[in-house]
């Protein structure tokens, strides 16, 4: 789970940096970036819950949160799927 977080974090920022220093900004640099890491994000939320069991999904413990925020990351600004498809054909 560390390392898909961190794998995330150095994705995140390399698109950020290389699209500050480009003029203008390569979309499929930040969609790739989107995609992967709310991806990420969900798969260790999911891991988290999995590790905790049934008490993983109670209110009392903040995996629950990041469970469902992980899950909803997944639809917001664009759907995962179709953000794929969009990046696809900026190449």
């Amino acid at each position: 789970m560390f390392q898909k977080v961190e794998a995330a974090r150095a994705l995140s920022r390399a698109a950020l940096i290389y699209n500050l220093n480009n003029t203008p900004p390569l979309t499929h640099y930040s969609i790739a970036s989107k995609v992967f890491c709310t991806q990420t994000a969900f798969e260790v939320a999911n891991d988290a819950v999995q590790i905790l069991g049934g008490i993983g999904l109670s209110k009392e413990y903040p995996v629950e949160k990041i469970f469902r925020d992980a899950r909803a990351a997944l639809i917001e600004d664009g759907a995962n799927d179709s953000l794929m498809i969009t990046g696809a054909h900026c190449l």
